[in-house]
């Protein structure tokens, strides 16, 4: 019995699921694939969240984190940030702690381990947040509250009227986080201040007009960071410069095919852990599509845009191992899964597939 314990470890990996939907309705998933098969399963639905559009888990997988995509949270202005208890199994067993994010429709969490801090970006709110995290692994009320700015570029004049802070996330190995901001066309750079848990404004790389930056990923060896913008479905590239805290524009590259001209939004993206391939998703094209990384600059090269087996997938994920992925298409509540050629980086779509209402977050 213990062998077959140890084996069904060895390759069954579980990962959770954010979804869309109101605080009554199971918007939490504990989901399980077979990383030697591809079979993918839901294990547990979890009620309590509501919006759950973004997650984040510690380093010891004992705490989920989650927004609470909302404009108001119990009579008060903004959304909020919950921690979820995990068990020893991974199984989702309560919320345990609930900070308002102080800005509109918070969309994307990220756990900081380092700094015990849990950093939030209010997109409609147009601002980000820091949550202390206490030594139970709880959020406290928010240390910082800073604007973006006042307006956006209104090259879009849609989405673009203000500031959407559309993702937070550290640089690697420094006390910087770099903001997505979609209405300003640029990445606004902070520090983090250690003791007090405040944000100071330390610099901005403006992205070409009209572009809509949504999501961030930093290359694993080279000092690059990929951006990808939603509104015109590109992806730049960024020299980043750790010490001075700044990033650079240095090559823009399309996320569609060359002929496709009609609707789409670009969503996320993702970098193997040898830095070779980078993915993206397409909502509209309906597609993935792979990048060849180059070895010395970072730069990018397409090599393939496939079909993503649904309807306007939004998140996706490298399962662990990097044999498969997995694509969340929002509006065909449908998880698919795809094998990944380690060699070539292309994707090959699967049979294997998971039912889930307004999947929007995978997290392992």
């Amino acid at each position: 019995m213990q062998n077959m314990e140890q084996n069904d470890d060895a390759v069954n990996s579980k990962f959770y699921v954010g979804s869309y939907g109101e605080q009554g309705e199971a918007t939490v998933h504990l989901c399980e694939i077979n990383t030697s098969t591809g079979e993918i399963k839901k294990l547990q639905a979890f009620r309590g969240v509501a919006q759950a559009s973004y997650l984040s888990l510690n380093e010891e997988k004992t705490k989920l984190y989650a927004v609470q995509e909302t404009a108001e949270t119990a009579g008060e202005p903004g959304g909020s940030a919950v921690s979820l208890e995990l068990d020893t199994n991974g199984q989702l067993v309560s919320v345990t702690s609930q900070s308002l994010t102080h800005g509109d429709h918070p969309c994307y969490i990220y756990f900081w381990e380092e700094q015990q801090v849990a950093i939030v970006a209010n997109y409609s709110g147009g601002n980000v947040a820091v949550l202390p995290v206490d030594s139970k692994g709880y959020l406290m009320p928010a240390s910082a509250i800073v604007k973006n700015g006042d307006t956006g570029t209104k090259v879009n004049e849609e989405r673009q009227q203000g500031a959407y802070a559309h993702s937070i996330i550290p640089i690697p190995d420094t006390t910087f986080v770099a903001v997505a901001d979609l209405g300003m066309d640029a990445i606004i750079i902070y520090q983090l201040d250690g003791a007090t848990k405040q944000l100071s404004r330390h610099s901005v790389c403006s992205l070409h007009a009209g572009a809509g930056p949504r999501h961030i990923v930093f290359h694993p060896q080279l000092a690059v960071a990929y951006v990808i913008n939603e509104l015109d479905s590109t992806v730049s590239v960024l020299q980043v410069n750790k010490e001075q805290g700044t990033v650079t524009v240095v090559q823009t590259i399309s996320a569609l095919p060359e002929g496709f001209n009609a609707y789409n939004d670009a969503a996320d993206i993702h970098i193997t852990k040898d830095g070779r391939f980078l993915y993206s998703s397409n909502r509209g094209h309906n597609s993935i599509a792979a990048f060849a990384v180059d070895a010395e600059t970072g730069q990018l090269t397409a090599v393939q845009h496939v079909p993503s087996g649904g309807e306007l997938p939004r998140n996706f994920a490298i399962v662990p191992g990097e044999k498969y992925v997995l694509v969340a298409n929002m509006k065909s509540g449908l998880i698919v899964v795809f094998t990944r050629d380690e060699v070539t980086g292309l994707l090959t779509k699967t049979d294997n597939n998971l039912e889930i209402t307004s999947p929007v977050c995978i997290r392992f």
